[in-house]
């Protein structure tokens, strides 16, 4: 009677503590597949050295030694096992449905086993949606411990029915959302030999895309230098007044805010909001005042390689050198009287530029600089964001790119295992584009758990510091921002601003009641028409004033 009922305290023990570690599963997956692996890994190790130490047999010494150098491998690169353990849920589900559909008992056999084969095909081409799937479903076979009978309530044909509709929607949904990306044609292919000379016009055709009347535009490829001096190309949009092809007319080089990593998620690559994406009203009005308006699509965006993103250098030798490559163009005479627009990850360029210019391209003599909502500090912008599911989607980015720019950086540094294909895989992605809606998912459940120890240590960390925007500025400078912005927070560019005024820094700075992150430059908002008599004001060399 005793052993009954200790047997039963036991089992009810047991059915609660699964019953819990099922929802805890549920509710973090990310850490149900950290889990996993280290089962996987002891699994694996103690197979090995059980069949190392207890067989004679040289086939199966083999196998064991298999095993334990397996999870070797494992523990050191857990990345690959949670591929591994991916790759397998679809495998198995692929097999269990092509087993289902063989049997055909009866008609929700062949739909179940359909259902399956699909679902399984698709945790093969989402391996970075799989890694939640397998966390979810390990905490639901948990729950399922305790409570076998759950599984045997849904009667098998509206099972299968059930998973076969979830199937063919999700196979519909990744059509849609992957075939309407826009992909860069032979004009961004690099030629034969990148010239090692930065601002050469490459190439030039007319470009009619989203043109705005009383305009007309041309895409150019043309050379520049990365991070490190190494030559690259990239691409750009000049837009010119009609009337002002051979005018002399001033210039805007406009610097766009983050879109993305991926060559298809250039500017230049749009079907709409084409000239000045992130920032049309206040460069359709630029153009609307006679001037000229470069417009580049920085390096990797359009053509090949890794965008340098909140890289300084990188972004403002691209801007200077798509300005160089603008005054090339036979059809055109552009004047030498420059200012530089950017917003967000452009204001950002927008400050590095203005850094960069007088030893890099004294030939390019800034009449002023405006850089709206700047990302002037990545550091600080990225710690401050990192709690905000958004924030995940611009962290990749920078992992992504610092890691491919940095030698020292490495992202199995700072990110989970399991987190690692996620993470791949949102940086992967174009920020305004359908699928970016899959990327904004996976960050609202991940929130900032992805992280493994700290973004902020070691060689990321100083490769961060190294890209805020500290440097001297010479030209005038203009810095904007909303007061309601939600992505560069008032604090940070207040705190930004109060030390580069303690540093010597002459500059501008205004802040707009009411006004967010990606409103600042929309028609309605009074900053534009104040944007755009301050540039008139440079241009006509007007003195400036400073709010230091």
């Amino acid at each position: 009677m005793r052993i009954d009922r200790a047997s039963g305290r036991g089992a009810a023990v047991l059915v609660a503590a699964a019953t819990l570690a099922g929802v805890v599963a549920i509710a973090r997956p990310l850490s149900a597949v950290d889990a996993l692996l280290v089962v996987t890994v002891v699994g694996l190790a103690v197979a090995g050295l059980h069949e190392l130490v207890t067989t004679r047999s040289a086939r199966d010494r083999l196998v064991g030694a298999l095993l334990v150098a397996a999870a070797v491998v494992l523990a050191v690169r857990p990345v690959w096992g949670v591929r591994a353990l991916v790759t397998a849920l679809g495998v198995v589900l692929i097999s269990e449905g092509l087993l289902a559909v063989h049997r055909r008992r009866s008609w929700w056999d062949a739909a179940w086993g359909t259902g399956l084969v699909l679902l399984g095909l698709l945790a093969l081409a989402w391996p970075d949606i799989s890694v939640f799937v397998l966390g979810v479903l390990l905490g639901v076979r948990l729950v399922l411990v305790g409570f076998p009978g759950l599984a045997r309530a849904l009667p098998r044909p509206v099972a299968a029915t059930l998973v076969l509709v979830t199937a063919l929607a999700l196979c519909g949904y990744t059509v849609v959302i992957t075939s309407t990306s826009p992909e860069p044609g032979r004009f961004y292919t690099a030629p034969a030999d990148t010239p090692r000379s930065p601002g050469l016009l490459l190439r030039a055709e007319p470009f009619t895309t989203d043109v705005p009347t009383g305009a007309r535009a041309w895409r150019v490829l043309y050379s520049t230098t990365r991070a490190g001096d190494e030559p690259t190309i990239a691409s750009a949009v000049v837009a010119v007044p009609d009337d002002q092809l051979m005018s002399r007319t001033p210039v805007i080089a406009w610097a766009h805010g983050t879109t993305g990593l991926e060559s298809r998620c250039a500017p230049s690559l749009r079907q709409r909001n084409t000239v000045g994406a992130g920032g049309i009203a206040a460069v359709h009005a630029a153009l609307d005042r006679g001037w000229a308006v470069v417009a580049p699509d920085y390096p990797g965006l359009g053509t090949g390689g890794v965008q340098p993103y909140l890289i300084g250098s990188g972004e403002a030798r691209s801007v200077l050198d798509a300005v160089r490559a603008a005054r090339r163009i036979p059809q055109l005479n552009l004047g030498r009287r420059t200012v530089v627009w950017g917003h967000s990850q452009g204001g950002h360029a927008a400050l590095w530029t203005a850094m960069t210019q007088p030893d890099y391209a004294p030939d390019v003599a800034l009449s002023g600089v405006a850089a709206v909502s700047p990302v002037s500090n990545p550091t600080t912008f990225l710690r401050d964001l990192q709690r905000r599911p958004v924030g995940t989607i611009f962290v990749a980015y920078a992992l992504a790119a610092y890691e491919a720019t940095y030698d020292d950086v490495d992202v199995d540094d700072h990110v989970r295992a399991s987190a690692q294909l996620p993470i791949d895989r949102i940086a992967s992605r174009c920020l305004r584009s359908k699928v970016s809606r899959v990327s904004l998912t996976q960050a609202q459940v991940m929130a900032d758990r992805f992280v493994a120890g700290s973004l902020y240590d070691g060689a990321l960390a100083r490769r961060l510091s190294e890209n805020d925007a500290t440097g001297a500025i010479t030209s005038p400078l203009l810095i904007a921002q909303g007061e309601r912005d939600r992505v560069v927070t008032l604090r940070l560019q207040d705190d930004y601003v109060r030390d580069r005024c303690a540093a010597g820094q002459s500059l501008d700075y205004r802040t707009y009641a009411g006004r967010g992150h990606g409103d600042l430059l929309r028609e309605e908002s009074p900053f534009v028409d104040e944007l755009l008599d301050w540039t008139a004001d440079r241009f006509s060399s007007k003195p400036t004033t400073t709010t230091c």
